[in-house]
């Protein structure tokens, strides 16, 4: 649920689902249009399915019937005592078997055609925008789904599925006037539908005291605006009859975006800001554990530039810095501390930590010890943890096998550091929490295990999560919520080739939340529910709606999708362009998007707030 149907009117509630597209002025508004509208619409009259209603087992006997339904006695006799079998008959004594016919069921789908001419400009397309909004609620009521298309252009139609459909509408524009030859094509186009629709309506500026035979579709409206006023003046005639009504319009401030497509506010124009570096397309953006700086790779140098995320509170957004390594270098991972970057480079049978105090470089471990191969399409995960006397370098290499170079920050920085430890292996993911400590769930004997590691401290379970699936994959969310007690995972257990993956969310129970890393049974700690989404990419803590939720990308890599417990999907966020690489920070909602125009896009996920567009060297300029 997005912030502007937090702010709605009870009496708006059936409306949210679509409402939530809106910002809070514009929602109230058309939310107030659409149920003023809403008694005109009357209640769901499908089409019955035509053909022969089916049988529904029999219902009793009958002195009349098909002989194919003749009781198999009656046959006897016809075998027996054929002259019984014909007086029988002659005075119709036979007894048939009678089905119980099917009751006809109503179509439940709906199609919409709106004329989108010159005629309609302006104000009925507000009206048009309300109905869009009215037919999609009244096809999920009755179980079905609205396909809606554009009179002048026949045959193709499009669902109601997310708030892009609904731009997709406010963007079509004739300059056609519609015609009866745009009808009968549109009349041949839904005789053709394998499944036609239970109603029909046309939307638009024709007339609606058309003869009941002459007419394609079962209701129809007409949207004028009145001369005189700022008045909507609608006409219905469907099959209960005619109706009127004249709606006030919403004010010219709340008309103007709407008929422009643009639901939510715009982005200030602080918001977009210009750096001179080329970004690399090739590894996702690296986010700091506390989602206060982002570091991305550029693509003719070898370095990165460090990106500070500006609060909201911040006037001024601070300065990138470009940090570069020496040519030859194989970055393998990068890791902040604080807002320090570190990263461990390779070069031929060599390993470098560079910018990492107390660490140098060494010989490259055996493989199986450390596999970390060059030319990585991403950023092997890592963690630096740090206080005022000790540091620790956990990475977790291409074998699932996690270790840690340690070393002091007083004293003679050593030019060699020692051989990595292990700390664990088959390692499903880990998440740093403070600055000195993480979590991160491992497979024992078939059961994926939560464990804590500190600087000060050897690694201890905390619970066992569940059995292990196969392909696990393991997100973990709210990041504040570690340092007082057991937080949240989510836990991939079923993955489908065409992207659909099944996750079971575990949220910590309050006593479990608040009573420290300490080692709890699995069923006291954690309460758990399941989401079958599209590719999920993180789990955010939705602080706004105190929820946990998957973050998705949309088939089409353009929206950030949320996905909550009993809820519809939530795009939080379109991107102008299509999304090449994403990250998202576990501990603060952070996602930091590459676009294929090398676009740098900061959004946080539970403020529902843009904090910045970068526009570096070969990047364009479309909004975003």
């Amino acid at each position: 649920m997005s912030a502007a149907t937090t702010e709605l009117p009870a009496a708006l509630k059936p409306w949210h689902p679509w409402l939530e597209w809106f910002g809070a002025e514009l929602a109230a508004e058309l939310g107030a249009l659409i149920q003023r509208m809403q008694p005109l619409l009357g209640r769901f009259q499908g089409e019955v399915r035509g053909g022969q209603p089916e049988p529904d087992g029999l219902d009793d006997l009958r002195r009349r019937g098909r002989y194919e339904r003749l009781l198999s006695t009656e046959w006897l006799l016809a075998d027996e005592l054929p002259d019984e079998f014909l007086r029988r008959a002659a005075s119709s004594e036979h007894l048939f078997l009678a089905p119980r016919p099917r009751s006809r069921e109503a179509e439940k789908g709906i199609v919409a055609i709106f004329d989108t001419g010159p005629l309609q400009l302006g104000a009925p397309r507000l009206g048009q925008l309300a109905l869009w909004i009215l037919l999609a609620r009244r096809a999920a009521q009755t179980g079905g789904a609205l396909q809606w298309g554009v009179l002048q252009i026949p045959g193709k139609l499009h669902d109601t599925h997310d708030v892009r459909q609904l731009k997709l509408l406010m963007k079509s524009r004739s300059y056609v006037v519609g015609d009866p030859e745009h009808a009968d094509e549109w009349q041949a186009a839904l005789a053709e539908l394998p499944h036609p629709p239970g109603e029909s309506w046309l939307i638009g500026a024709a007339p609606v005291q058309q003869p009941m035979a002459e007419r394609w579709t079962s209701h129809r409206i007409r949207l004028c605006r009145a001369v005189q006023s700022d008045v909507l003046e609608v006409s219905l005639s469907g099959r209960a009859g005619l109706s009127h009504a004249a709606l006030p319009l919403p004010s010219v401030k709340t008309a103007v975006p709407l008929l422009k497509g643009e639901f939510t506010s715009v982005a200030p124009a602080t918001v977009h800001q210009r750096h001179r570096g080329r970004i690399s397309l090739q590894r996702p953006p690296l986010i700091s554990p506390h989602g206060a700086h982002v570091a991305v790779q550029l693509l003719d140098e070898p370095g990165v530039v460090v990106f500070p995320v500006a609060s909201l509170a911040q006037r001024k957004p601070g300065k990138p810095r470009y940090q570069r390594w020496g040519d030859g270098l194989e970055p393998l991972t990068a890791m902040f501390a604080g807002k320090r970057l570190g990263a461990l480079l390779g070069f031929e049978r060599s390993m470098y930590f560079w910018q990492v105090q107390g660490l140098g470089s060494f010989i490259a471990p055996e493989v199986d010890v450390f596999r970390a191969p060059p030319g990585l399409g991403s950023w092997l995960p890592s963690a630096w943890l740090h206080n005022a006397q000790k540091q620790c370098v956990c990475v977790l290499d291409k074998d699932n096998r996690l270790v840690a170079w340690e070393a002091s920050r007083i004293g003679t920085p050593s030019l060699e550091p020692k051989p990595p430890k292990l700390i664990d292996r088959h390692v499903m993911g880990m998440l740093q929490w403070s600055d000195s400590a993480l979590v991160y769930a491992v497979i024992r004997s078939n059961l994926l295990v939560l464990c804590r590691l500190g600087l000060e401290a050897s690694p201890s379970t905390v619970l066992t999560v569940c059995t292990r699936a196969e392909d696990t994959v393991v997100l973990f969310g709210g990041g504040t919520q570690w340092k007082r007690g057991i937080g949240s995972c989510a836990v991939r257990i079923a993955a489908a080739t065409g992207g659909n993956e099944t996750w079971r969310i575990y949220e910590p129970t309050p006593q479990a939340a608040s009573a420290g890393m300490r080692y709890f049974e699995s069923s006291k700690a954690w309460t758990s529910f399941e989401l079958t989404i599209h590719r999920g990419i993180a789990l955010v803590h939705d602080t706004k709606n105190t929820r946990f939720a998957m973050l998705s990308l949309s088939p089409d890599r353009t929206a950030l999708v949320l996905h909550a417990k009993d809820e519809r999907p939530e795009v939080v966020y379109t991107a102008p362009e299509r999304i090449e690489k994403v990250s998202v920070c576990p501990n603060s909602g952070l996602a930091v998007m590459l676009t294929v125009h090398k676009k740098v896009i900061f959004y946080v996920v539970p403020e529902r707030a843009l904090r910045a567009v970068l526009h570096g060297e070969g990047a364009d300029d479309a909004v975003a």
